[in-house]
């Protein structure tokens, strides 16, 4: 009886012992994938939203991403756009997101919306700059002094030319005379409030001068945009705004064989410089820089 009892007695130590493994199983081993799935689709979001927004950081955080994965882990270079320094994310460099495409493992995706976000900046920079145009044409139409004005844009930004013509000063010389000082206050008046930086640069035509005072046409242009560049000093506008050089007669705009092209030559141009190349905006236009 005993034995028999002893028997039953295993036979049921080895099924409690069988119960009580079942009861370790693990039925919600299904949250471990599902949370893994959740991350990802969150990570893809948070991508997708990045190159949803014209935001510059997001897409230097988008670029790091595709460097550390793509490209050879150095996070040490910046986003860089075109041909530039590299001083501003704008400027030229060989980052992940560069025009160049030095990185063909950059996503077109990425590419594409990163030259849209150029092109909508330099659009806006335009933008912002012929308000300026227009307000000077305005004031120039008023005074009658239309002619005297010419506007271009180019990639650095606006060139305003103010044509000498016996205006700015006499044949040979670098004094302002009244006419062009009355053509400078009516320009000064619409660049004062704006924070851009101006370049003052003169030309003249192809004739050789020298006399006591002028070498050289080198010398006669520097000394009219310095002159320029003194005069507006003296209405209020900071040093740090401002710079002067001349170009002699090697940047002429029309033909220096006629009377007309010649005049057209002798010019002094203020350039309003943008802080965003615009070349983007200039739908393929030539855009000379000089």
């Amino acid at each position: 009886m005993s034995g028999g009892g002893g028997g039953h007695g295993k036979k049921g130590a080895k099924h409690e012992e069988h119960e009580e493994h079942e009861e370790h199983v693990n039925h919600e081993a299904w949250v471990i994938p599902y949370a893994d799935m959740l991350t990802l689709l969150m990570a893809l979001f948070l991508v997708l939203f990045a190159i949803g927004r014209t935001d510059l950081e997001k897409f230097k955080k988008l670029a790091e991403s595709f460097r550390s994965q793509f490209g050879n882990g150095d996070s040490a270079q910046v986003i860089s756009i075109g041909g530039g320094t590299g001083d501003s994310p704008l400027d030229g460099g060989t980052g992940v997101l560069s025009e160049d495409g030095a990185n063909a493992d950059t996503p077109v995706e990425v590419k594409a919306a990163l030259a849209e976000y150029v092109k909508k900046q330099a659009e806006d920079a335009k933008e912002g700059l012929k308000d300026v145009e227009d307000a000077i044409a305005q004031q120039a139409g008023q005074a009658n002094l239309a002619d005297k004005l010419a506007f271009r844009f180019e990639g650095r930004g606006l060139v305003l030319s103010l044509v000498n013509d016996g205006v700015l000063f006499k044949a040979g010389d670098a004094t302002l005379q009244p006419g062009g000082m009355e053509v400078l206050q009516l320009v000064m008046s619409s660049l004062q409030d704006i924070p851009n930086n101006l370049s003052i640069e003169g030309h003249t035509d192809s004739r050789p001068i020298s006399n006591n005072r002028f070498a050289s046409n080198w010398e006669l242009s520097t000394t009219r945009a310095t002159s320029v560049l003194r005069y507006m000093e003296e209405q209020g506008f900071a040093k740090g705004r401002l710079s002067a050089s001349g170009y002699g007669d090697t940047r002429p705009v029309a033909g220096n064989d006629t009377a007309e092209g010649q005049a057209q030559n002798r010019r002094v141009e203020i350039v309003i410089e943008s802080d965003i190349p615009l070349g983007p905006a200039l739908d393929g236009e030539v855009v000379p820089t000089g």
